[in-house]
């Protein structure tokens, strides 16, 4: 029952103000605001996470006050080639991908005044993303491992790779979806003939660790913008918070309690009713799953909500 109210109050969503606000803009309409300049009242926000972790949500939050503008995934499949070229360290010109989000940050902010671009695909090129578009702040999200895996699975993460045991093709997941097949990617060095060989629970844990990593070294790296980072588990549907991010980010017509909770029927990515539970897992799952996190990324308890 909770799943299809869900649905519904979603479909709902689709046809609110705040959701032809996000609607993505035409080349005709961004190619106006090519040479537009910002000011100091103008804030842009860069997002960055493995998936799963919030941002669609986050994104939600602040597209919710007349004074930001809040996407994630905006160009989805687009970003999906980012990651896929990123990851891979391919010798392809990003030129058109920067160019076509810098003109989208300067179309948000003339229109709305700030601007809230999050993305999971952004997570291998937090660096020169954050060069080229010169954000005031920077974002990391994260979400425990465990519901982060769990999440992943009922999305259908690495279900057929087993097909491509013999052909380390670097778009494992192909399908009509190219969003699916540059964005699921896989260990580009010797790894990879261990990682065919692991449970899905095992490969999708390797490819949260993998993102996870990737940005937090590259987030400690840079300097001069302001950097937050948020747990969902500490901040989800949790007023308070909304309250002290309403403070620090300037919020126009600040929400209510109710209002607040509501904005999860906004987000469109909850994925299927089905799920496996960490408790459901057989003993090789559970095992694979802790090998991984300890040798790629182990750090997630000691880092900190710090808003």
């Amino acid at each position: 029952m909770n799943n299809l109210i869900y649905k519904i109050k979603n479909k709902l969503f689709r046809f609110s103000k705040e959701a032809l606000k996000i609607k993505r803009p035409s080349y005709d309409e961004l190619i106006k605001f090519k040479s537009f300049d910002r000011n100091s009242d103008n804030k842009i926000i860069l997002s960055f996470g493995a998936g799963r972790c919030g941002q669609n949500w986050f994104a939600k939050i602040f597209n919710s006050h007349s004074n930001w503008i809040g996407t994630c995934e905006r160009f989805s499949e687009l970003e999906a080639f980012y990651r896929f070229i990123t990851y891979h360290n391919l010798p392809i010109d990003k030129e058109s991908i920067f160019k076509l989000i810098e003109m989208a940050s300067n179309r948000d902010i003339a229109k709305y005044q700030n601007t809230f671009i999050g993305s999971p695909y952004f997570s291998f090129g937090l660096e020169e993303l954050s060069k080229r578009l010169n954000p005031n702040y920077l974002f990391f999200h994260l979400r425990n491992p465990v519901k982060s895996v769990e999440s992943f699975h009922r999305k259908g993460w690495y279900l057929n790779s087993y097909e491509f045991l013999d052909n380390k093709m670097p778009a494992i997941d192909l399908s009509i979806n190219l969003k699916r097949s540059f964005s699921r990617i896989i260990p580009n060095n010797d790894y990879f003939n261990e990682w065919i060989k692991l449970t899905t629970i095992g490969k999708i844990t390797w490819f949260w660790a993998t993102n996870n990593k990737a940005i937090m070294e590259n987030f400690n790296k840079i300097q001069n913008i302001e950097k937050f980072i948020f747990k969902l588990e500490d901040i989800d549907q949790n007023y308070d918070f909304y309250q002290i991010l309403s403070s620090k980010f300037n919020f126009s017509n600040i929400m209510n309690k109710k209002n607040f909770n509501n904005i999860i029927y906004k987000a469109p990515n909850r994925g299927p009713a089905d799920k496996y539970r960490y408790k459901d897992w057989n003993d090789l799952e559970k095992k694979e799953f802790q090998i991984v996190i300890d040798k790629i990324f182990p750090y997630y308890e000691k880092i900190k909500t710090d808003i």
